[in-house]
């Protein structure tokens, strides 16, 4: 062991005997440490610091992008673990203890950039960054929150030093996690979830404590692949600690399995008739390989096609009103996409929806109501609510997420079928996206005490429960703005429809089209290529591959781009939970809950116009 990690156990039992008696103080003293330390490495190991020092490394690009995947992916562990403390530490306590957090996490990240900028930047690139790290470094050892033992090992050399720092750093996190594991399970008031998930972090840092191992040994001190290391060598060492450290070539699961990142064409279609759409649409589904995906997913369950559970999951509960049928898959499609299913020899399929935030705050939301509200309904296919589905699953990866429902997890061929729809954080909500009221309510991932993101839980979902095919409705009503995803007054004819067995791919070549290149950091679409081992690059588009003209999306005036900037603080702080962001809803079908206050429908109508979320003059 190194001299940080001795440090540590000196620290460690140094706390213990300071709380003997008190196991509650001392599990609040030790998230406090834990989470100033996730945040520092979060920042630490960030993908744009860990590339740059990569690509000046002379290693070649297949061995470049293996390293830099894993050590991606040890990051994204990280900032998961970051929110998930953050999270169990607002829930435990008052507002004294969330100042704590508050510093614990700020100090984390002062220290993360300054320890990063110091082992990875040369006096000569960056003598004002360089300059105040040191300052910063020098202050925390005045302080004694940098040891000496620490101090030394920040400066810049060769990457196998970081490595081998970050070894020791890594088994003080899991003896940390594994402390907080073993005294959270003597806390009877404590969610004994929190006790599985603290195994599993502290399980997580093990790992990557092995992972800094492998590159130690396979790098050399002036930065070249060590004598005799091949890429066969590499790939099977991180293999064996975990498939997810792998770019997607090397990964060992089916593409039947789980399609998403597997980059398989893209089928797009258009017209600009609408007397054509159906025509297009049954069109779309017999020549995007729809049938054939069935059929090889049927011969890899060893099953007769006509014995398959078929589950479609299009998206309606964000409806609010009939005069506003932009935030919906289109009805007409929805039964069309049964029929064409009937007739592959598919008899048992399911409509699946979840019940989001709005049945907090008005009657009859359930996933059932609303259906019939807007005409959801056939002989072809129940309809099944999530919210009365959900059972306990363990999830592979991530956190924060326990349960899944029942016909979305039993289901041989999954179908994501949104509307296309503009989104202040993603550009435009897709079919990636569409999946995330399967498992747990996805409020429970938004607002600040989250203990996971909700690109986190999502990931989750699509690792576990990926859908088989995508298709994305965009013909008409499609709307754009701000927060289209919640309503349009005046809904885009983009008169197009896409479809393909990777939805990844789907949702990236549909952004390309309204012209989104580069998705923000943290978007879904990101995230999902850090998860499935990377984003499809050259896509196969069969069918329409022009621009789409005249999509209005959240950043497309500076207006705009301010309130969007905006838009995901504020809902999580400063919405009230989500009760300023409601539509104009139709309440003879959906009556308050409670009688809506002066000040709170003032605040309403505010929000709405500022959002332009009116029912639409028609």
């Amino acid at each position: 062991m190194g001299a940080v990690y001795e440090e540590f156990e000196r620290e460690l039992i140094k706390l213990q005997k300071a709380c003997r008696g008190d196991p509650r103080r001392e599990v609040i003293q030790l998230f406090l440490l834990a989470l100033e330390r996730e945040e520092l490495v979060s920042i630490g190991y960030r993908e744009s610091l860990m590339e740059r020092r990569l690509a000046a490394m002379p290693i070649p690009a297949d061995v470049r992008e293996i390293i830099r995947h894993a050590l991606v992916w040890i990051w994204k562990d990280e900032e998961m673990h970051t929110i998930y403390i953050r999270g169990a530490i607002l829930k435990l306590g008052g507002l004294g203890l969330r100042l704590q957090a508050l510093l614990a996490q700020a100090a984390g990240g002062i220290g993360g950039w300054a320890g990063s900028v110091m082992q990875h930047s040369r006096w000569s690139r960056a003598p004002l960054s360089r300059l105040i790290a040191g300052a910063i470094t020098f202050a925390g050892g005045l302080v004694g929150k940098v040891p000496a033992d620490v101090r030394k090992h920040l400066q810049f050399g060769p990457f196998r030093n970081f490595c081998s720092f970050n070894i020791d750093a890594e088994k003080t996190a899991a003896v940390c996690w594994y402390r907080i594991a073993e005294l959270a399970a003597a806390q009877p008031d404590l969610d004994a979830d929190l006790s599985r998930d603290f195994q599993r972090v502290a399980q997580d840092e093990d790992r990557h404590c092995v992972l800094f191992g492998i590159l130690e040994e396979v790098l050399t001190d002036d930065d070249t692949l060590a004598e005799g290391v091949t890429v066969t060598d590499l790939v099977e060492r991180i293999r064996a600690v975990g498939d997810e450290f792998l770019p997607r070539p090397y990964r060992s699961r089916s593409i039947l399995e789980n399609p998403i990142g597997s980059g398989q064409p893209v089928y797009v279609m258009q017209s600009n008739d609408r007397a054509d759409k159906r025509t297009l649409f049954r069109r779309l589904l017999k020549e995007s390989q729809l049938a054939q995906a069935i059929q090889r997913r049927a011969e890899f369950l060893g099953r007769a096609v006509d014995t398959l559970k078929i589950a479609i999951k299009p998206t309606f509960m964000l409806g609010y009103h009939r005069k506003d049928l932009s935030p919906i898959t289109d009805v007409e499609l929805l039964h069309d996409l049964a029929e064409f299913l009937g007739e592959l020899g598919c008899h048992e399929l399911v409509i699946i929806e979840g019940r989001n935030i709005y049945d907090r705050f008005f009657q009859n939301r359930s996933v059932h109501a609303v259906a019939r509200y807007f005409g959801i309904a056939s002989a072809s296919y129940r309809v099944a609510d999530t919210a009365d589905e959900q059972v306990d699953h363990h999830y592979r990866r991530g956190m924060a997420q326990y349960t899944i429902a029942r016909s979305w997890r039993d289901a041989d061929f999954r179908i994501s079928f949104p509307k296309i729809r503009s989104h202040p954080i993603e550009m435009a909500l897709l079919s990636l996206g569409n999946v995330e009221w399967v498992g747990g309510r996805c409020d429970e991932y938004l607002f600040l005490e989250r203990q996971a993101d909700r690109a986190t839980a999502i990931m989750m979902l699509l690792d576990d429960f990926p859908p088989h095919f995508a298709i994305l409705d965009g013909f008409e009503n499609a709307p754009d703005g701000l927060i289209g995803v919640m309503g349009c007054r005046r809904p885009r004819h983009l008169r197009r429809f896409y479809a393909g067995a990777d939805a990844l791919a789907v949702d990236t070549v549909a952004l390309r089209q309204i012209g989104v290149t580069q998705s923000p950091q943290g978007s879904l679409l990101r995230t999902a290529g850090y998860w499935f081992g990377g984003s499809p690059g050259e896509i196969k588009v069969i069918g329409e591959t022009s621009p789409i003209v005249g999509w209005q999306g959240p950043y497309s005036t500076e207006l705009r781009s301010l309130l969007s900037m905006m838009a995901y603080p504020v809902y999580v702080m400063g919405s009230g939970r989500g009760e300023l962001f409601v539509p104009e809803m139709d309440e003879q079908a959906f009556p308050p809950i409670a009688r809506e206050g002066w000040f709170l429908k003032l605040r309403r109508r505010a929000v709405r116009r500022l959002l332009g979320l009116r029912i639409p003059n028609k």
